[in-house]
Protein backbone atom coordinates (compact mmCIF):
# COMPACT_ATOMS: atom_id res chain seq x y z
CA UNK A 1 0.00 0.00 0.00
CA UNK A 2 1.33 3.40 -0.95
CA UNK A 3 1.28 6.24 1.56
CA UNK A 4 1.12 8.85 -1.24
CA UNK A 5 -2.30 10.32 -2.23
CA UNK A 6 -3.48 9.18 -5.65
CA UNK A 7 -4.38 12.66 -6.96
CA UNK A 8 -3.01 16.16 -6.80
CA UNK A 9 -5.45 17.90 -4.47
CA UNK A 10 -3.69 21.27 -4.51
CA UNK A 11 -3.88 21.78 -8.26
CA UNK A 12 -7.44 20.51 -8.92
CA UNK A 13 -9.13 22.12 -5.94
CA UNK A 14 -7.30 25.41 -6.39
CA UNK A 15 -8.09 25.53 -10.11
CA UNK A 16 -11.81 25.02 -9.47
CA UNK A 17 -11.98 27.68 -6.81
CA UNK A 18 -9.92 30.35 -8.54
CA UNK A 19 -11.23 29.94 -12.10
CA UNK A 20 -13.78 32.72 -11.66
CA UNK A 21 -11.63 35.06 -9.54
CA UNK A 22 -9.97 38.05 -11.13
CA UNK A 23 -6.25 38.37 -10.98
CA UNK A 24 -6.66 41.89 -9.55
CA UNK A 25 -8.42 40.74 -6.40
CA UNK A 26 -5.22 39.80 -4.58
CA UNK A 27 -6.74 39.45 -1.11
CA UNK A 28 -9.48 37.14 -2.40
CA UNK A 29 -6.91 35.11 -4.27
CA UNK A 30 -4.69 34.76 -1.16
CA UNK A 31 -7.65 33.70 1.01
CA UNK A 32 -8.74 31.00 -1.42
CA UNK A 33 -5.18 29.78 -1.78
CA UNK A 34 -4.77 29.49 2.00
CA UNK A 35 -8.07 27.71 2.68
CA UNK A 36 -7.55 25.34 -0.23
CA UNK A 37 -4.06 24.40 0.99
CA UNK A 38 -5.43 23.80 4.50
CA UNK A 39 -8.21 21.50 3.23
CA UNK A 40 -5.79 19.60 1.03
CA UNK A 41 -3.45 19.12 3.95
CA UNK A 42 -6.28 17.57 5.97
CA UNK A 43 -7.17 15.41 3.00
CA UNK A 44 -3.60 14.13 2.77
CA UNK A 45 -3.60 13.24 6.48
CA UNK A 46 -6.85 11.28 6.11
CA UNK A 47 -5.46 9.40 3.11
CA UNK A 48 -2.30 8.49 5.05
CA UNK A 49 -4.35 7.22 8.00
CA UNK A 50 -6.46 5.08 5.66
CA UNK A 51 -3.32 3.65 4.05
CA UNK A 52 -1.83 2.85 7.44
CA UNK A 53 -5.01 1.09 8.59
CA UNK A 54 -5.21 -0.91 5.39
CA UNK A 55 -1.58 -1.95 5.60
CA UNK A 56 -1.87 -2.97 9.28
CA UNK A 57 -2.90 -6.58 8.48
CA UNK A 58 0.25 -6.93 6.41
CA UNK A 59 2.39 -5.70 9.27
CA UNK A 60 0.60 -8.04 11.68
CA UNK A 61 0.55 -11.03 9.37
CA UNK A 62 0.87 -14.42 11.05
CA UNK A 63 4.33 -15.90 11.19
CA UNK A 64 5.47 -19.40 11.97
CA UNK A 65 7.46 -19.64 15.16
CA UNK A 66 10.79 -21.41 14.94
CA UNK A 67 10.80 -24.89 16.38
CA UNK A 68 7.01 -25.01 16.88
CA UNK A 69 5.34 -28.38 17.10
CA UNK A 70 1.88 -29.63 16.19
CA UNK A 71 -0.08 -29.25 13.00
CA UNK A 72 1.96 -26.29 11.84
CA UNK A 73 -0.74 -23.66 12.43
CA UNK A 74 0.58 -20.15 12.08
CA UNK A 75 0.72 -17.97 15.19
CA UNK A 76 0.79 -14.21 15.47
CA UNK A 77 4.17 -12.97 16.57
CA UNK A 78 3.94 -10.59 19.52
CA UNK A 79 6.96 -8.32 20.03
CA UNK A 80 8.58 -8.83 23.40
CA UNK A 81 10.68 -6.53 25.50
CA UNK A 82 14.45 -6.76 25.76
CA UNK A 83 15.49 -10.14 27.12
CA UNK A 84 16.81 -10.24 30.67
CA UNK A 85 19.50 -12.34 32.23
CA UNK A 86 18.81 -16.04 32.82
CA UNK A 87 17.59 -17.03 36.25
CA UNK A 88 20.85 -18.74 37.19
CA UNK A 89 23.16 -16.22 35.54
CA UNK A 90 26.14 -15.44 37.80
CA UNK A 91 25.08 -11.79 38.12
CA UNK A 92 21.57 -12.80 39.19
CA UNK A 93 22.92 -15.30 41.68
CA UNK A 94 25.34 -12.70 43.04
CA UNK A 95 22.53 -10.16 43.39
CA UNK A 96 20.21 -12.53 45.23
CA UNK A 97 23.01 -13.85 47.41
CA UNK A 98 23.84 -10.28 48.39
CA UNK A 99 20.20 -9.61 49.31
CA UNK A 100 20.04 -12.79 51.39
CA UNK A 101 23.32 -11.98 53.11
CA UNK A 102 22.26 -8.40 53.85
CA UNK A 103 18.92 -9.55 55.27
CA UNK A 104 20.51 -12.17 57.49
CA UNK A 105 23.07 -9.62 58.73
CA UNK A 106 20.29 -7.17 59.60
CA UNK A 107 18.43 -9.89 61.51
CA UNK A 108 21.63 -10.77 63.32
CA UNK A 109 22.09 -7.09 64.18
CA UNK A 110 18.55 -7.06 65.63
CA UNK A 111 19.47 -10.22 67.59
CA UNK A 112 16.39 -11.99 66.22
CA UNK A 113 17.75 -15.54 66.47
CA UNK A 114 19.29 -14.89 69.88
CA UNK A 115 16.03 -13.53 71.27
CA UNK A 116 14.00 -16.41 69.82
CA UNK A 117 16.24 -18.93 71.56
CA UNK A 118 16.92 -17.12 74.84
CA UNK A 119 14.62 -14.14 75.46
CA UNK A 120 11.89 -14.73 78.08
CA UNK A 121 9.76 -12.03 76.41
CA UNK A 122 9.13 -14.17 73.34
CA UNK A 123 5.74 -15.90 73.40
CA UNK A 124 6.91 -19.44 72.74
CA UNK A 125 3.38 -20.85 72.58
CA UNK A 126 2.64 -18.66 69.56
CA UNK A 127 6.07 -19.38 68.12
CA UNK A 128 5.45 -23.13 68.27
CA UNK A 129 2.19 -22.66 66.38
CA UNK A 130 4.15 -20.74 63.73
CA UNK A 131 6.70 -23.55 63.52
CA UNK A 132 3.98 -26.18 63.15
CA UNK A 133 2.28 -24.29 60.31
CA UNK A 134 5.66 -23.73 58.64
CA UNK A 135 6.39 -27.46 58.72
CA UNK A 136 2.92 -28.12 57.25
CA UNK A 137 3.64 -25.66 54.43
CA UNK A 138 6.95 -27.39 53.70
CA UNK A 139 5.28 -30.81 53.63
CA UNK A 140 2.50 -29.60 51.33
CA UNK A 141 4.99 -27.87 49.05
CA UNK A 142 7.14 -31.01 48.80
CA UNK A 143 4.10 -33.18 48.05
CA UNK A 144 2.82 -30.94 45.25
CA UNK A 145 6.17 -30.15 43.61
CA UNK A 146 8.05 -33.41 44.05
CA UNK A 147 5.42 -36.13 44.07
CA UNK A 148 2.65 -34.66 41.90
CA UNK A 149 4.94 -32.56 39.70
CA UNK A 150 8.05 -34.72 39.28
CA UNK A 151 6.83 -38.27 39.89
CA UNK A 152 3.38 -38.08 38.30
CA UNK A 153 4.35 -35.41 35.74
CA UNK A 154 1.37 -33.26 36.66
CA UNK A 155 1.62 -29.59 35.76
CA UNK A 156 1.88 -27.50 38.91
CA UNK A 157 -0.65 -24.72 38.45
CA UNK A 158 -3.66 -23.30 40.21
CA UNK A 159 -6.23 -25.14 38.10
CA UNK A 160 -4.78 -28.52 39.12
CA UNK A 161 -4.20 -27.73 42.81
CA UNK A 162 -6.94 -25.35 43.93
CA UNK A 163 -7.41 -27.00 47.33
CA UNK A 164 -3.67 -27.15 48.01
CA UNK A 165 -3.28 -23.50 46.99
CA UNK A 166 -6.08 -22.32 49.30
CA UNK A 167 -4.74 -24.44 52.15
CA UNK A 168 -1.24 -23.04 51.65
CA UNK A 169 -2.54 -19.46 51.77
CA UNK A 170 -4.42 -20.23 55.00
CA UNK A 171 -1.33 -21.79 56.58
CA UNK A 172 0.80 -18.82 55.58
CA UNK A 173 -1.65 -16.41 57.20
CA UNK A 174 -1.72 -18.49 60.40
CA UNK A 175 2.08 -18.64 60.53
CA UNK A 176 2.46 -14.90 59.99
CA UNK A 177 -0.03 -14.09 62.75
CA UNK A 178 1.64 -16.61 65.07
CA UNK A 179 5.17 -15.28 64.52
CA UNK A 180 3.94 -11.71 64.89
CA UNK A 181 2.28 -12.52 68.21
CA UNK A 182 5.43 -14.31 69.34
CA UNK A 183 7.91 -11.52 68.50
CA UNK A 184 5.86 -8.38 69.09
CA UNK A 185 6.46 -8.40 72.90
CA UNK A 186 10.19 -8.00 72.15
CA UNK A 187 10.25 -5.70 69.12
CA UNK A 188 6.85 -4.05 69.07
CA UNK A 189 4.30 -4.20 66.27
CA UNK A 190 6.02 -2.14 63.56
CA UNK A 191 9.54 -3.55 63.92
CA UNK A 192 8.13 -7.07 64.01
CA UNK A 193 6.41 -6.51 60.63
CA UNK A 194 9.67 -5.12 59.24
CA UNK A 195 11.55 -8.23 60.40
CA UNK A 196 8.94 -10.61 58.99
CA UNK A 197 8.66 -8.82 55.63
CA UNK A 198 12.44 -8.64 55.40
CA UNK A 199 12.79 -12.36 56.09
CA UNK A 200 10.00 -13.25 53.65
CA UNK A 201 11.30 -11.12 50.77
CA UNK A 202 15.01 -11.04 51.51
CA UNK A 203 15.48 -14.74 52.31
CA UNK A 204 12.55 -16.94 51.28
CA UNK A 205 11.62 -15.30 47.96
CA UNK A 206 15.23 -14.70 46.88
CA UNK A 207 16.12 -18.32 47.63
CA UNK A 208 13.13 -19.62 45.68
CA UNK A 209 14.08 -17.55 42.62
CA UNK A 210 17.38 -19.31 41.88
CA UNK A 211 17.48 -22.55 43.90
CA UNK A 212 15.90 -25.57 42.13
CA UNK A 213 12.71 -27.06 43.56
CA UNK A 214 14.40 -30.18 44.91
CA UNK A 215 17.12 -28.03 46.48
CA UNK A 216 14.56 -25.80 48.16
CA UNK A 217 12.90 -28.76 49.85
CA UNK A 218 16.17 -30.39 50.92
CA UNK A 219 17.59 -27.15 52.33
CA UNK A 220 14.31 -26.38 54.11
CA UNK A 221 14.26 -29.78 55.82
CA UNK A 222 17.91 -29.53 56.88
CA UNK A 223 17.64 -25.99 58.24
CA UNK A 224 14.38 -26.71 60.04
CA UNK A 225 15.90 -29.82 61.64
CA UNK A 226 18.93 -27.86 62.85
CA UNK A 227 16.74 -25.07 64.20
CA UNK A 228 14.45 -27.47 66.06
CA UNK A 229 17.51 -29.02 67.73
CA UNK A 230 18.53 -25.58 69.02
CA UNK A 231 15.02 -24.47 69.95
CA UNK A 232 13.72 -26.22 73.05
Amino acid sequence: YSLTPTHNCDQTAFAKRTSSVSEASGVRWWFLRTTTSFECSNHHKKMMNIDLEQSAPLRRRPVRQAGSEGDGAAKTQIPLGPPGLPVRHPLNILKRTAIIGGTLYAMHDFKVFHNILHSPKVSHEWFKIGLATSIAIMALKAYVELYEGKTRNKKVEYQNFKTATHLTILLIMISWVSFHMALSPVYGGFKTWVIMIGFGYGVLIQSALFIPVWGQNVISVVLMTLFLQQYK
